[in-house]
């Protein structure tokens, strides 16, 4: 029961990152996917009879999601005080 909510997690997330088309939005997509994928690995080590293993993994997941959404929000806030809008069609304007 516990996985399919943790597919549900994933698939809400990528239902996110293609859906929206703010900044904020799409982190927030991301981090649900991620959320989803260390459950996962948890779970399965639970289930395996190793749960150091998955809950290692599932650490290592969610500090690299914690890295991302660091530097995710600090481009959307430069983005904000330079355009004053947070969207993806801004991001592709700050490479001129």
């Amino acid at each position: 029961m516990l996985i399919v909510l943790a597919a549900m997690l994933g698939g809400l997330g990528l239902f996110s990152v293609i859906s929206r088309r703010t900044l904020l939005g799409i982190f927030a997509g991301i981090q649900l996917m991620l959320i989803g994928a260390s459950m996962t690995f948890v779970l399965a080590g639970v289930a395996s009879g190793a749960p150091l293993h998955g809950h290692i993994v599932g650490l290592f997941i969610i500090l690299g999601g914690v890295a991302q959404l660091v530097g995710g929000y600090a481009l959307s806030t430069r983005l904000f005080y330079l355009r004053r809008q947070i969207g993806i069609q801004e991001l592709r304007s700050l490479k001129r």
